[in-house]
């Protein structure tokens, strides 16, 4: 290992005293790899096969908790019990290599799109006619939110009895828990919104919900992540502000999260509203203060971009990179970071991408991947 990269593979014990090897982990994105009923297909197989070496801690594509949050079709989904086998396959892939294998929970909300083409509806938390959507979503009532709280923890017991190490509560990019946590997207008036501490209500019972089953079904040993969007600033349309999204990371670091995961379009980007003049990432780093571990994505494309990123985070997420090259962490390793592939030209038939998300990159006119069609 050339000792530049040192740093990349000293271990770090999580907040249940878990300690993983290195500080790379494989960032969740969506593959849309599964079968239509949201069992999981051979290339979902194939894909984490191929990558099952990228990180100490290797995050699945979001699966669907719920059938009516389903975000997309061919979404890997984990709302009932005949998936389990297929995921016990699954985690004994991703830890052939003696890797950590943690599952993303997600409901999508106003996004699911999949549940839309289904059935013709789609639960948020409020009837918000959003200009970038042509449907109007439902507003949830208190019966159908505490039915997605409990569709988490059955989804972790689920995990548990696939073999995972741990789960990853969703709570980033526009999806339910953040369109909860949104003043944009939240205007309800009772428990579950209409103020500031209102609208942590609902995350904060899903992170609940989600360590009580973790605690009866695998004990301290089962890892339990959060992910969150830092910011949501879209001009004078502000969600939430960096100095919001603190106050909720400190309440989840409270309620038993064992590492915070941070979603960035950049690592290096400077704030929005409410940031401190300082990269975002590093304001959110400096608000952990070390109580559990950070790991962040967003452009880390390079084994230095990890490396620099080690300023801001402790655990850096590799998603681009991986889908360019799934060898780039073993390639660092043993000393040949000069040889990571940098660019996905000529290399689609080696990439173990599946057909369903090549024709998706078709649809959306990319014209090479993997520059847009994964959500990160």
């Amino acid at each position: 290992m050339n000792n530049k990269y040192k740093a990349l593979f000293e271990p770090i014990t999580l907040g249940n005293e878990v300690q993983v090897d290195n500080r790379f982990a494989m960032a969740p994105m969506l593959i849309f790899a599964s079968n239509e009923d949201g069992s999981i297909g051979q290339e979902d197989y194939d894909y984490f096969e191929l990558r099952n070496d990228t990180g100490a801690l290797i995050i699945t594509d979001a699966a669907a908790v719920s059938e009516e949050g389903l975000g997309m079709p061919n979404q890997l989904t984990v709302y009932n019990d005949d998936k389990v086998p297929g995921l016990k396959k699954l985690a004994d892939i991703i830890k052939a290599k003696g890797n950590k294998a943690i599952m993303q929970l997600h409901n999508a909300g106003r996004e699911a799109l999949g549940a839309y083409q289904r059935y013709g509806k789609v639960l948020a938390p409020s009837a918000i006619d959003f200009p970038f959507l042509n449907y109007v979503p439902e507003a949830l009532t208190d019966e159908q939110i505490l039915s997605i709280i409990d569709d988490y923890g059955q989804a972790t017991r689920r995990a548990v009895e696939a073999g995972f190490d741990g789960v990853e509560i969703h709570g980033a990019n526009h999806y339910l828990l953040q369109q909860f946590f949104s003043a944009y997207s939240n205007t309800r008036t009772d428990d579950w919104g209409g103020s500031f501490e209102k609208r942590m209500a609902f995350p904060l019972a899903v992170l609940k919900k989600v360590k009580e089953v973790a605690a009866e079904k695998a004990g301290k040993e089962f890892i339990v992540g959060y992910r969150i969007s830092p910011e949501e600033v879209h001009g004078e349309n502000v969600g939430y502000t960096v100095d919001d999204s603190v106050k909720l990371i400190a309440k989840v670091i409270d309620g038993g999260a064992d590492y915070l995961h941070v979603s960035s379009a950049d690592y290096k980007a400077m704030p929005g509203a409410g940031g401190q003049g300082e990269p975002i990432a590093q304001t959110v780093y400096k608000s952990i203060g070390g109580r559990v571990p950070m790991m962040l994505a967003g452009s880390i494309l390079t084994p230095d971009d990890a490396l620099n990123a080690l300023r801001y985070t402790d655990i850096a997420a590799l998603a681009r990179a991986v889908i360019i090259d799934p060898d780039f962490v073993p390639k660092v390793r043993e000393g040949k970071a000069e040889t990571v592939e940098l660019s996905v030209a000529g290399r689609l038939d080696k990439l173990a991408l599946s057909k369903v998300l090549l024709n998706f990159w078709q649809m959306e006119n990319c014209p090479l991947p993997p520059l847009k069609g994964i959500t990160y």
